[in-house]
């Protein structure tokens, strides 16, 4: 027998020789060699909670500032590692510009409609989040004030975590445009552009 076909007996003997010891168990199979995926979390179902925050924004050529508080809730839909849903929310704000040059800005209350869609990855959830905004404000000088209420749109990103089934931890951030309105008091009138930024943190539960 030649050298060529002692090799390729040792070849095939050496073949059927891991074969069997795969079916034995001496060798870890390939499916064994390599950890499947963790789990996606679960943020599906309806949801309530709380937020807090601090706000940074502008109307017209002056600078608003302050800090808000509220509630949210919501509905989430998954389908294994993609989470959609809907959200409204409600704040009370103490956004203001000050006063200056005898004239002051203000919101006092601060809301929004939105649909949410994001990733998860294991027990973290990050999404974009899009909607319909509304808020109060008003606009005052030394000889009266001129109230309104700003309808716009919203929209940001943010973060949920899910350390257990009920719970949710998230931090967003989130941008409101009103457009443009014109406030008028007995002693002048005013064209404002108004834009809220929104950062804030909340916890809620999952029923």
């Amino acid at each position: 027998m030649s050298k060529r076909h002692l090799f390729a007996l040792a070849c095939l003997v050496a073949a059927i020789g891991g074969a069997s010891a795969a079916e034995m168990g001496g060798y870890p199979s390939n499916a064994a060699s390599f950890p499947s995926p963790s789990a996606a979390g679960d943020f599906a179902g309806l949801y309530a909670g709380a937020d807090v925050g601090a706000a940074l924004g502008s109307s017209g050529s002056v600078n608003t500032s302050g800090y808000v508080g509220g509630a949210h809730a919501g509905y989430n839909f998954q389908a294994g590692r993609i989470v959609g849903g809907a959200e409204v929310d409600t704040f009370t704000t103490s956004l203001s510009s000050g006063k200056l040059n005898s004239s002051e800005f203000e919101q006092k209350f601060l809301s929004s409609m939105r649909v949410r869609a994001g990733y998860v990855f294991a027990d973290l959830l990050l999404y974009g989040t899009f909607g319909y905004s509304y808020s109060t404000a008003a606009w005052r000088d030394v000889s009266g004030v001129d109230r309104a209420t700003m309808k716009g749109h919203v929209f940001g990103l943010g973060a949920e975590w899910s350390p257990v089934r009920k719970l949710g931890v998230r931090i967003e951030a989130l941008r409101y445009d009103f457009g443009s309105r014109e406030y008028s008091t007995p002693l002048a009138s005013t064209k404002l552009t108004t834009q809220t930024n929104l950062l804030r943190a909340g916890v809620h539960y999952r029923f």
